[in-house]
């Protein structure tokens, strides 16, 4: 698939934004800890979505076309999804092998709860995004927490450490790939050692791939399911717009099983279990990824800048910060324990009035880390920064 030149406009657009403009927006990121805090922490970009998109929202709006629409799944929405897949993966699904959800969380849950039972194992690669660790610790399951390993330049998987860990009643892996919060976007050597560990071991993948888009140069996403047809058959892929298009408030989501062992126990729950997208949702996310290439490809753009401008005001101003440049994703896992600052999150946003993410919140492994949302525009990111070198360099006992 071509990659379209991004746009000067829409790159001017996201210039533009202010924070006393961000403030008035009804986003929970920016009303949460009220004024005067610069929030970074929940994955929500700031950005203004694709114009194509508020186009066809404003269509609807004015046609008042509020009614029932195709349900679960719109053919044109279950069309334009097998075709993106195909386009930019080279991944051809089968149609009906598509089961719509309302969002990639409610697919972590169940991927759990129908190929497990109570007490039995499931794999979870820490420091992670928390609704992986919710949805072993509320289903009743045993977590095998299998901690990614920090590397001198990115974390890497403890292959080892799976093998010693993994028990004959663990039943499911759960992959995050790009992964969050480290931003790795693991190489096909990588995952097809843990294709071998599941089929060794007779696992069902959950593979969330919702970052899939937002991957930088250099460095290609293989979905899972791509390994081959015993590693597909094994696989439930879930997939979603909202995170690349940022269409957080208007969720709709996707998991594309690979065989009937995996789709099956979705087939088999009541239907309105699932719920499905309204037709808002439905209209963004089909015009999303019909209509909005040349946008992400200056989100992707504008987004690699700011890595840099993190990258490079971490090493100057906060050098005992260890920092790895994602792979993939806006996010910035920020490992502070050399700052002794106790609670890294709390410092920074007593101090700072920077609101980050905690990174205890993504397991034991994240103790002392911070994660931080670098979606935002130039000026905005550039005065979060500077809230907190500052905050570092006059820091006292008594704040932390």
């Amino acid at each position: 698939m071509t990659q379209p030149t991004p746009c000067p406009e829409i790159r001017a657009s996201f210039d533009a934004l202010s924070a006393e403009e961000l403030f008035t927006s009804s986003r929970i990121k920016w009303r949460l800890f009220g004024e005067g805090v610069l929030p970074a922490w929940v994955a929500d970009m700031d950005f203004p979505v694709a114009p194509e998109i508020t186009r066809t929202l404003r269509e609807l709006v004015e046609r008042n076309d509020f009614g029932y629409h195709a349900v679960p799944l719109s053919p044109q929405l279950r069309e334009a999804l097998v075709s993106r897949m195909d386009n930019v993966y080279g991944w051809k699904v089968e149609p009906l092998r598509i089961v719509p959800l309302v969002n990639v969380v409610q697919g972590l849950d169940l991927g759990v709860l129908l190929h497990s039972e109570p007490g039995e194992g499931v794999i979870i690669q820490t420091p992670i995004y928390p609704p992986f660790l919710e949805a072993v610790a509320g289903s009743g399951r045993r977590l095998v927490e299998n901690a990614l390993v920090r590397g001198d330049t990115r974390f890497e998987i403890d292959f080892d450490r799976l093998q010693r860990d993994v028990t004959p009643d663990t039943r499911v892996f759960m992959l995050c790939n790009p992964h969050n919060p480290t931003g790795r976007v693991f190489e096909r050597d990588e995952l097809m050692r843990i294709a071998e560990f599941a089929e060794e071991h007779d696992l069902v993948v959950v593979s969330d791939e919702i970052h899939a888009d937002l991957r930088y140069p250099g460095h290609p996403h293989i979905p899972f399911a791509t390994l081959g047809p015993e590693v597909a058959a094994r696989t439930i892929t879930l997939v979603s717009a909202t995170k690349a298009f940022n269409l957080a408030g208007l969720p709709c989501a996707f998991a594309i099983c690979g065989s009937d062992r995996t789709q099956k126990p979705f087939s088999e729950l009541p239907p309105h279990v699932l719920g499905h997208c309204g037709i808002l949702d439905d209209a963004a996310t089909y015009t999303a990824w019909t209509e909005g290439e040349t946008w992400l490809a200056t989100v992707l753009d504008y987004l690699l800048e700011n890595r840099r401008v993190v990258g490079e005001f971490v090493a100057k101003h906060l050098p005992d910060v260890v920092y790895h440049p994602p792979e993939a994703t806006y996010l910035a896992w920020l490992d502070c324990r050399a700052l002794d600052l106790g609670d890294p999150t709390r410092f920074f946003r007593k101090q700072a009035k920077v609101a980050l993410t905690n990174g205890r919140d993504y397991g034991s492994p994240g103790e002392g880390f911070t994660r931080l949302n670098f979606a935002t525009s130039k000026a905005i990111l550039q005065e979060i920064l500077e809230r907190m070198a500052k905050a570092v360099e006059n820091r006292t006992d008594t704040n932390r």
